[in-house]
């Protein structure tokens, strides 16, 4: 099977796999709702920076995340397992 390009990868639709990836190994309902949002690799990406405080640079220059990503961002630090597996780094 031929090997999805970074490129690419970020703009397919989300597996549970991806998602996994990026937030961990998280109770399937959690991971049901963040496919849901139907949010891409970077908006995930975007949601978990936000999430553990690692979007300084990103909230310096203005940017707020949108719509897909908030809700991600939003699912993630209402999950306790996210925040406390997040804060063990």
């Amino acid at each position: 099977m031929p090997k999805r390009s970074d490129t690419t990868t970020k703009t397919l639709p989300l597996t549970h796999d991806d998602i996994a990836h990026m937030v961990g190994d998280l109770d399937d309902a959690v991971m049901t709702a963040i496919l849901r949002t139907g949010a891409n690799y970077r908006e995930v990406e975007e949601a978990v920076k936000w999430a553990t405080g690692d979007a300084e640079d990103l909230g310096k220059a203005g940017h707020q995340p949108n719509p897909a990503a908030k809700a991600v961002y939003d699912i993630l630090v209402s999950d306790p397992v996210f925040l406390g597996v997040k804060r063990e780094r």
